[in-house]
């Protein structure tokens, strides 16, 4: 017996399968299935028909029962043959034309006319929504054939023959009606079923796809900062000890002056002073080396002022410049300039910008890389332009895509480019090659913010004793 089964089931799933192809869109998979499945079940009601038309019925709807048998089975041949709008059609048409038979042989109180309020539900499962033409018009069929029943506008074809058993129909057409309806939308609901699980495998791929996106993104930031730290690992110490070796002549000055027996006020005052500088200057160097190494990913968006943040990017290669005779000329920009940014990504930008400027012009007569920045109400746009020879016209569209790079084997990753690209979107702003002239400008946009509140002052005053 579960044999039988197995194979009853094996045989059904093969039917409702007919014309259902991979390369199909899944919307229209599961139209097709619920026409193969409707159209197993108008045969299998065809078929289960025929011993109470046997028994009650004249010749006419047995023969009918065996006609419509056939009719249902064939409609998934017409999937199966890329017939698949005739296929849906063809299914309602059939069925009402079938019931339209019934009703007008049998007249109206053979209540077969009440199978038509389940065939209008049934346009609703074999199209979508946007099949306005054929969905509209197989439901406006069934009305139609609905009201000329009602109406009796074909009364004189009635089967006067039957008059006497039609009554006995009407508990059979109510059981139609209902196994009819619930029927179409048990299919509805089991297809949209499947379509919700499928559309929960597509959006976890798509949130894992989106994942490894963010993880391949992280990596691509880190190993330009870390790309860029390679870069400047040799120019930092330079930053350092020089300051480092001006700190030692003045400490030598002091202890000559030391040796004198008497000191001179002046001098020991101004030695001091330069020490006090030449130490804060390590200081910030090493500030901004330790702000721009950190993961910054995470950080909040705030007002950042653009002058700052311009000062710390020229203090990690403001020496790389001036040791190659490169001039590095930063225009004036306002203290009360900000921008909604992380600080340390806009610093990785404008380091990126400054070293590819510098490999630009290292080679060049002229050599001199600019900053600039220009504001308006909505936007702050920070140029960095170098004198070097430009870009090929033809590598200009290639220029911000990964891995592409026109520095030689070893000196460059490709990324650079592209993860400042990427940083400039996720603040909201954008990354472009501007060409000036013979010279190479690119300028970064980012949103501009308001200034934040300074905060009043403590009061200091004392309070007065008791």
């Amino acid at each position: 017996m579960r044999a039988i089964v197995r194979q009853i089931r094996r045989f059904i799933r093969l039917i409702v399968e007919q014309g259902v192809t991979p390369t199909l869109p899944d919307p229209l998979k599961k139209r097709i299935r619920l026409t193969n499945g409707l159209s197993l079940f108008g045969a299998f009601l065809m078929l289960t028909s025929m011993p109470y038309d046997l028994w009650r019925a004249p010749r006419w709807m047995v023969i009918e029962d065996v006609l419509g048998t056939i009719a249902y089975l064939l409609f998934p041949l017409l999937n199966r043959t890329r017939h698949l709008l005739i296929s849906r059609l063809f299914c309602i048409v059939a069925s009402n034309l079938i019931v339209l038979g019934n009703a007008v042989l049998l007249g109206p109180q053979s209540g077969a006319q009440m199978v038509f309020i389940a065939l209008c539900a049934m346009p609703f499962a074999l199209f979508d929504l946007t099949d306005a033409v054929p969905l509209a018009s197989c439901v406006a069929l069934s009305i139609a054939c609905f009201a000329v029943v009602e109406l009796r506008l074909l009364a004189r074809f009635q089967d006067l023959s039957t008059a006497a058993s039609s009554p006995a129909y009407y508990p059979y057409s109510a059981i139609i009606t209902l196994a009819v309806l619930v029927f179409s939308l048990y299919q509805t609901s089991a297809a949209n079923a499947k379509a919700e699980e499928q559309l929960r495998r597509d959006i976890a791929e798509r949130l894992r796809a989106e994942r490894e996106l963010a993880e391949t993104r992280l990596a691509s930031i880190y190993s330009a900062k870390m790309a860029a730290l390679g870069e400047m690992s040799s120019n930092i110490g330079h930053e350092i000890n020089n300051p480092l070796a001006a700190i030692l002549l003045r400490a030598n000055r002091l202890q000559r002056l030391a040796t004198k027996g008497r000191l001179d006020v002046e001098a020991v005052g101004a030695t001091g002073r330069d020490i006090e500088k030449t130490v804060d200057r390590i200081r910030r160097i090493v500030d901004a080396l330790r702000s721009f190494a950190r993961d910054a990913e995470n950080d909040p968006m705030r007002p950042e002022p653009v002058a700052a943040i311009v000062a710390d990017t020229v203090e990690l290669c403001a020496q790389r410049f001036s040791q190659h005779a490169i001039e590095l000329v930063i225009d004036p920009i306002a203290d009360d300039l900000h921008v909604e940014c992380r600080a340390v990504q806009i610093t990785q930008v404008l380091l990126n910008l400054l070293g590819n400027a510098y490999d630009a012009v290292e080679a060049a007569p002229l050599r001199r890389v600019r900053v600039s920045v220009e504001a308006d109400e909505r936007e702050v746009r920070i140029a960095v332009r170098d004198s070097g020879p430009g870009i090929p016209r033809e590598l200009r569209a290639r220029i911000m895509e990964p891995f592409f790079t026109t520095k030689e084997i070893g000196k460059g990753t490709g990324l650079g480019l592209s993860v400042s690209k990427g940083i400039a979107e996720a603040h909201g702003g954008q990354l472009a090659y501007e060409p000036a002239g013979t010279e190479t400008r690119f300028v970064l946009t980012l949103r501009r913010a308001p200034a934040p509140a300074a905060h009043p002052p403590a009061d200091t005053t004392d309070a007065a004793p008791a």
